[in-house]
């Protein structure tokens, strides 16, 4: 419950928010994602756990004494897992260090397997190899699968759940899983725990596989619909909320524990205190109390507003956002081509504009001299020709400024490669771009790598450049590394921002990752579909 509410505060913090938080390297952005990652593996634990206990169901004959707590749901480590890792991931921006594909996945499958073997040598000693093998592979492949599923959302993909680009409300999508398996203890449908020593292993294993298909189907709804499944999360918190606190506080004097005996059980009744059951159906009221809480702040924010509009009576803000956004995109694209005509003017005013009209200048004189002082002439016109190849210099350069023709004919990755070769230091290229992109976004590209390479060649003191670009899933992504002193930020009113505008255009993000003391690690991200 602790935990749950201290992801709700970090919950609250990031809505208030006017927009995620930009990805920096602080303890959050390090060790959250792989916060997530260990709690799969503890919900993988918690699944696993169940299959060992139904693997074990053999009917009536040998079973013991069965304690409970009637219409009071059932705890154990998946519903609670489920909804720590739902808010953190919510709340959560993209991670500036991208985590390796097998970090997360081996996050949660040691975090997973580690519980399961304390479990083990803590409750059974006894236990063989043998009889841990079942759970053990269990957790491993659901803790990998999980741990797989993350990785997407911690590089800020898909971004109808997560990252800068999101609807807000879609994030809350990820408690969806929870909230079903809480809603089902509830409601008495809860394949999650373990089946009741009376069942059998059939129908208690086949129970289990229906619960844990179940939840995938429930994964696949919040990635397909993640608006109306944060719709459902939220009533679903409400509900499981009003009715723990209705069965905690309300009837805590009626809420006795009960023993059942299954089988022929040997041995008396455990001796339990008198309010033992009262004091769990208090502890399940501040529970309730605390989902409660949590589902009443998120009605505005996802069903209230969906309702709003599909009663007519506001416009839907997916899409009053995306024209915000091409409003301001195409407001700084204006702003930015005017600034580069008047670039364009001035560098043609002040450079080979000047120059040509020199050598009018000099070619006048040298006119009017070539019968009176043939050798003058000569050198006016000698000169007017040194003018002239150092104009077309000037002019091959604002050439290579507006649209490099290495660009035009050989695309974006050549470029870059000639780019980093005129750099004064070494720079190491790693280009995936098996075909060529659109014109405009490949111009974008090469001047966004453009300003970010000068930027760490002037000011970070570096020593080497690594730059790597690879397109996969409609994206282009682009990383600069510099092993200079550090500190960029594009808020600052660096070259960054700068960057950031002229990739907006594009739909395209900028994540910025720069302690002080180095490395600088600068990733672009461009929808190129």
């Amino acid at each position: 419950m602790a935990l749950t509410a201290l992801c709700a505060v970090w919950a609250y913090r990031a809505e208030r928010a006017p927009d995620l938080p930009a990805p920096a390297a602080g303890p959050l952005d390090r060790f959250g994602w792989p916060v997530v990652a260990g709690l799969m593996g503890a919900a993988a634990y918690g699944s696993a756990s169940v299959l060992r206990v139904d693997l074990h169901n053999s009917g009536a004959v040998g079973s013991s004494l069965l304690l409970s707590v009637p219409d009071l749901q059932p705890g154990g480590p998946l519903p609670s897992a489920l909804l720590l890792a739902g808010l953190l991931a919510a709340v959560l921006p993209p991670a500036a260090h991208t985590p390796g594909r097998w970090l997360l996945p081996a996050v949660a499958v040691a975090t997973g397997e580690l519980l399961a073997c304390l479990n083990a040598f803590s409750h059974t000693p006894g236990s063989t190899g043998l009889s841990l093998l079942p759970g053990g592979l269990v957790v491993l492949v659901l803790a990998a699968l999980a741990g797989t599923a993350l990785v997407r959302p911690a590089a800020g993909r898909p971004a109808r759940l997560v990252g800068a680009g999101a609807p807000r409300s879609a994030r809350w999508a990820l408690l969806l899983p929870a909230v079903v398996v809480m809603a089902g203890g509830v409601l008495g449908l809860d394949p999650w725990s373990p089946a009741l020593p009376t069942a059998g292993t059939g129908p208690a294993v086949t129970g289990y596989l229906v619960g844990l298909a179940l939840l995938v189907a429930v994964a696949a709804v919040l990635v397909r619909w993640p608006r109306a499944a944060a719709d459902l999360a939220a009533l679903g918190l409400v509900g499981v909320g009003a009715y723990d606190i209705v069965q905690g506080v309300f009837a805590r004097s009626l809420v006795v524990v009960v023993v059942e005996r299954h089988g022929s059980a040997p041995g008396p009744i455990p001796p339990l205190p008198l309010d033992a059951g009262s004091h769990m159906a208090v502890v399940g009221g501040i529970q309730g109390a605390l989902l409660l809480a949590l589902g009443l702040w998120l009605l505005p924010r996802t069903v209230l507003p969906d309702a709003r509009r599909l009663l007519g009576r506001e416009p839907d803000p997916a899409l009053a956002r995306r024209v915000r956004v091409l409003t301001a995109t195409r407001a700084e694209a204006v702003s930015s081509a005017a600034a580069e005509l008047r670039r364009i003017e001035r560098d043609l005013h002040d450079g080979a504009q000047g120059r040509l009209v020199a050598i009018g200048m000099n070619l006048r004189a040298a006119e009017d001299m070539i019968t009176s002082s043939p050798q003058e002439a000569a050198a006016l016109v000698v000169e007017a020709r040194v003018a002239s190849a150092a104009a077309l210099e000037e002019l091959r350069c604002l050439v290579r400024g507006i649209y490099p023709p290495v660009l035009a004919d050989r695309g974006l990755g050549d470029a870059v490669r000639a780019l980093a070769l005129d750099l004064p230091l070494p720079c190491e290229t790693e280009l995936d771009l098996p075909e060529r992109l659109d014109a405009p976004l490949e111009s974008a590209c090469y001047f966004a790598v453009a300003e970010v390479v000068t930027n760490a060649v002037r000011h970070a003191s570096a020593r080497s450049l690594r730059i790597r670009m690879a397109r996969a899933d409609g994206m282009l992504r682009i990383e600069v590394t510099d092993d200079g002193v550090g500190g960029a930020d594009p808020a600052a009113g660096s070259g960054l921002a700068g960057v950031e505008r002229r990739l907006a255009a594009f739909d395209g993000i900028l994540a910025v990752s720069s302690p002080s003391g180095g490395p600088t690690i600068v990733v672009m991200e461009v929808p190129c579909g």
